[in-house]
């Protein structure tokens, strides 16, 4: 057994070194400036859901990455003093208060899980959860050097708790091992912790001393930090050990082992510290972050391996993009803006800046003197490395290159913007003013020097930016005015005709030129303001980048070219790296100190990626990037409200009818690169791009809707959707039910109304019907009133007086001629319209009968006009004859004087009332007494019945089509005084009269 011992203890190792300060690592620090409700902050988590949360001296906050919210006594804490904190495994979180014992919080409540024991207030220190069953749990809560109370979480009232002293040893922290085992850092060594009681777990090579601090390894291992010493333990043998002695009293109050075997450890008020997996040194990272005199109270490295380290009195930091880190001017750099840089050989960074050049050696910075001792603080353009020697090109002054030798390296410094040697040993100087010279060696020698304009021939102000020459021997110029390919450069003896190419159809060729850079696949790459171009040298075409993969390539500064034979390209924008045909991209929002990445060098020994920008050098690890392998962030739904109501952790919410505003709020997690998430969301069959981490849902209709959410990070591909259902119950207005009494009551209403029109037309049909009825009678009227009982009796009269006067003849003539107009009158009786050569014809009947009676007292005339068919024209049957009857007996009887008689029929264009068309005129014309002076005499007899039965049935029949009223009688004595009579005009519109086929004879019957 004590060979045993002294073989494994013979295979322990001691590691000892004094830190080391390098250069700073990408961070982030979080203050109470940015949301954190203390910068004093004790303990941080990250919950099953992704969220960080930290226990401060004011109160708690949950992080997500860009927002703080935070929790005190006003949200349920018994105290804001917050010390611990700890995950239960239904999600609820345990929140340990240092002199008010612990509160829970579930589903975004806050409660008090337990304040007192015995009536005592509970102080605490550190909160242990500890699953004891399938759903059943311990929490252990407890303070340095004092008793442990443990709470049983599945109690009948939800927890019990009991109390267990541990005197005569003191513990100083409970922690749990991979296998599950509960171990004890007492004050007397190592102790394991069953069934509430301590008892020694040997280990071997691990001495019986106070230990301060645990943490598990990836490898089944753990570490054990105490007073000058971290131990590595596993399987119960120590395998290392790390000697501290860093500062003051060495006591490793809290340490970290990272996902990478990585450990970071803390010495109470010094700041932290880092040990490189495999690695003997000691980094003071306290001292590049301005934490040196920090007290560091733990550390944290969550889901995606970035370092979250709580401090006191200064916030919290985020250690994120590890494969990052940085030299600044508070690390000795002269000047922070770096135009240039390159890894020699010997292991030494050159760094071109805006103040001089520095060197990078060991660890330290070193400012390069001229030979007389001064300082440089020229502007620095390149740097170029040719054989062994390095070509400094700057702002240095004067025509004479300064020679300088730094540790064996020669240093040529010259007073230009760009240069090149070429291989046949011509030395290309670029100027700002659109020329290079040619020289055939730096100092003195004159012979074969010449220079030539690029643009044009002339001096200009166009700064030459880069001279390279290719693998062909091309000579490649890029100008602050575009690209010049220079060939057959002529040689030291002045032979060769110099040729230039320009690209004036090339918007990147012929635009401002920043670097150019030759592959080894004899691709020649041009950085320029609008892009970047690849010239194949074999194949003699151009390929033109503005954009790759979506990324904008404009202002591109620099390239490098990686292991991989991967390209890395620098830009006012960040760094881009193209992989195949992928792209990868890096700014601020992933890391880097700055978004402006001015020069590039990779160093293949150490595989680092040197990036000189305006805020420092980077120094991007390339293994650790390509080991860094960020995963799509998941979408989680933080809150949904609508209305009055909050809706938390239900992805299948019920609104009401009122709630048709919802709001939603959802975050994806993604510490590494918070600010560059990115959303997309489906809805109502639409995809829709954001940045905002909310949607506002304005007058949803009722329905189910399905939501889809997922998010992408920097350089990672879209993350699995998250799916919500949206439930709207309808208002009753919205409901199947009250569609179908709202399509009854259409339905009724419809059937109301064909009832209701079906009775209208029904009514207007019986209106239409008496008005014809009406109109019959009144023709059967007009045929009574025609049928003039003194007509009648006077004709007989008149038929008796001539057959006692033995006037046979003419009482025969008589006798059948008033049988025809009899006839005729029964005949038409029938007709709503007749002829207009029948009406005249029963009206000629009339008027002979009358003459024979009246002993030719008057004569009449019957005339028309030439566009007057009568056998052609269709009237109003029975409509003349009363005002004939009414001129002869009211006019021409009463006149004393031989009578004429005038009926005329012609067509007119007329406008009356709303009737505009061409109407037949009949006019009945007298030169009788006049119609004033016979309505003085005049009494209601048959004729004024029979004109008011024709009027009233023109009327009808007017009303009926819509028509202006047909009758107006004149007194001619009213336009003449010397004239006498009466004259009634009947104007018939269309269609109260109408027009038939003409007959065989259109002449009408001669007057009387």
């Amino acid at each position: 057994m004590m060979k045993l011992n002294l073989l494994i203890l013979s295979l322990v190792f001691l590691l000892s070194a004094r830190p080391l300060f390098p250069q700073t690592p990408s961070f982030i620090n979080y203050t109470t400036a940015d949301g954190l409700a203390s910068s004093t902050v004790y303990d941080l988590i990250q919950d099953r859901d992704g969220f960080i949360w930290i226990a401060t001296m004011n109160g708690i906050s949950r992080f997500d990455g860009t927002h703080f919210i935070t929790y005190r006594t006003g949200d349920g804490l018994n105290s804001n003093s917050i010390i611990s904190l700890a995950e239960g495994i239904q999600g609820e979180l345990y929140i340990g208060n240092y002199e008010q014992g612990v509160n829970v919080m579930r589903n975004g409540r806050i409660e008090n899980y337990c304040s007192k024991i015995d009536g005592k207030p509970l102080a605490i220190s550190y909160l242990l959860v500890v699953p004891s069953g399938r759903e059943e749990q311990k929490l252990y809560a407890y303070r340095s050097w004092g008793d442990i109370y443990v709470f049983h979480t599945n109690a009948p009232d939800g927890r019990f708790g009991y109390k267990l002293a541990l005197y005569p040893v003191y513990l100083n922290r409970l922690v749990q091992l991979r296998d599950g085992e509960l171990i004890g850092l007492t004050t007397k060594g190592f102790f394991a912790f069953n069934n509430d009681t301590f008892t020694p777990f040997p280990v071997i090579g691990l001495p019986d001393t106070a230990f301060y601090c645990f943490a598990n390894g990836e490898d089944g291992s753990f570490l054990l930090g105490t007073q000058g010493m971290i131990y590595r333990v596993k399987n119960k043998h120590t395998i290392a050990k790390y000697k501290i002695r860093v500062a003051g009293n060495n006591d490793v109050s809290a340490i970290l082992q990272d996902r990478n075997g990585n450990i970071w450890f803390s010495v109470m008020n010094r700041g932290f510290y880092f040990i490189p997996k495999d690695s003997d040194k000691i980094i003071d990272m306290g001292k590049t972050m301005g934490l040196e005199n920090t007290l560091v109270n733990n550390y944290m490295e969550d889901a995606e391996g970035n370092i979250w380290i709580c401090t006191y009195g200064k916030g919290i930091f985020c250690l994120n993009n590890l494969f990052l880190s940085f030299y600044k001017e508070e690390d000795g750099m002269s000047n922070n803006s770096v135009y240039t840089i390159l890894k020699e050989s010997s292991g030494n960074l050159f760094i071109g800046t805006f103040n001089g050049l520095d060197i990078l050696e060991k660890g330290r910075f070193h400012q390069i003197k001229s030979n007389s001792g001064k300082m440089l603080t020229e502007y620095i353009y390149s740097i170029k490395k040719i054989n062994h020697d390095l070509y400094i090109c700057g702002t240095f002054g004067g025509n004479e290159v300064l020679n300088i030798s730094y540790k064996g390296i020669n240093l040529h410094m010259l007073d230009c913007p760009s240069f090149c040697k070429t291989s046949e040993g011509a030395y290309l100087f670029g100027t700002g003013y659109n020329h290079v010279n040619v020289k055939r060696g730096l100092n003195g020698d004159t012979a074969g020097q010449f220079n030539f304009p690029l643009f044009g021939d002339s001096l200009a102000v166009n700064r030459v930016n880069e001279i390279v020459e290719d693998s062909e021997n091309t000579i490649w110029i890029g100008t602050a005015q575009g690209l010049c390919r220079v060939t057959n450069l002529p040689d030291v003896r002045g032979k060769g005709e110099l040729k230039k190419q320009f690209f004036p159809s090339n918007p990147i060729l012929n635009a401002r030129i920043n670097s150019i850079f030759q592959d080894h696949k004899k691709n020649v790459w041009f950085a320029g303001e609008n892009g970047v171009a690849c010239y194949s040298l074999e194949k003699d075409v151009v390929k033109n980048f503005q954009t790759m993969d979506g990324y904008d390539l404009s202002s591109a500064t620099s390239f490098a070219l990686d292991h991989r034979e991967r390209l890395w390209i620098g830009t006012m924008t960040g760094l881009f790296l193209v992989d195949g045909n992928s792209v990868k991209f890096l700014d601020r929002q992933t890391g880097l100190p700055t978004n402006e990445v001015l020069s590039l060098d990779f160093d293949s020994t150490q595989n680092i990626l040197y990036a000189g920008t305006s805020n420092g050098v980077v120094l991007l690890d390339v293994g650790m990037f390509d080991n860094d392998r960020p995963t799509a962030p998941i979408v989680q739904i933080t809150g949904i409200k609508a209305g009055d109501s909050i809706f938390l952790n239900d992805t299948n919410p019920v609104f009401k009818p009122t709630q048709r505003d919802i709001y939603i709020d959802f975050k994806a997690l993604h510490y590494s690169s918070p600010g560059s998430v990115e959303y997309r969301y489906l809805f109502n069959g639409k995809w829709v791009t954001t940045e905002h981490d909310f949607l506002n849902l304005i007058s949803l209709p009722p329905g189910s809707y399905t939501l889809q959410i997922m998010a992408k990070a920097r350089n990672t591909d879209w993350g699995p959707p998250t799916y919500m259902t949206l439930n709207l119950v309808p208002r009753f207005t919205e409901t199947a039910v009250f569609n179908l009494l709202a399509i009854s009551l259409a339905v009724i209403l419809i059937l109301l109304m064909v009832r209701w029109f079906m009775r209208f037309n029904a009514n207007k049909t019986r209106r239409e019907i008496e008005i014809t009825e009406r109109i019959n009678q009144l023709e059967h009227q007009a045929l009574s009133a025609m049928m003039n009982p003194h007509f009648i009796s006077n004709s007989l009269n008149s038929v008796q007086y001539m057959v006692n006067s033995g006037r046979y003849e003419e009482a025969n003539n008589y006798i059948a001629m008033i049988a025809k107009l009899m006839r005729k009158n029964l005949d038409t009786v029938h007709n709503g319209f007749i002829l207009l050569s029948e009406e005249i014809y029963r009206l000629k009947l009339y008027l002979d009968l009358e003459k024979l009676r009246f002993q030719d007292s008057f004569t009449y005339e019957i005339v028309a006009g030439q566009d007057v068919d009568f056998n052609a024209i269709m009237i109003p049957n029975m409509i003349i004859q009363p005002f004939v009857e009414n001129s002869l007996w009211h006019g021409i009887i009463h006149s004393g004087n031989k009578g004429l008689l005038t009926v005329s029929f012609m067509f007119e264009e007329v406008d009356i009332d709303s009737f505009k068309g061409r109407a037949l005129i009949i006019k009945v014309t007298d030169n009788g007494i006049g119609i004033l002076e016979a309505r003085k005499n005049k009494k209601e007899d048959h004729i004024s019945k029979g004109i008011q039965i024709i009027e009233e049935r023109l009327r009808l029949l007017s009303t009926k089509m819509q028509l202006p009223q047909p009758i107006i009688f004149e007194d001619l004595s009213v336009q003449d005084n010397s004239a006498h009579g009466t004259e009634v005009i009947i104007s018939l519109s269309p269609p109260l009269y109408q027009i038939a086929s003409p007959g065989p004879d259109s002449s009408f019957p001669p007057a009387g």
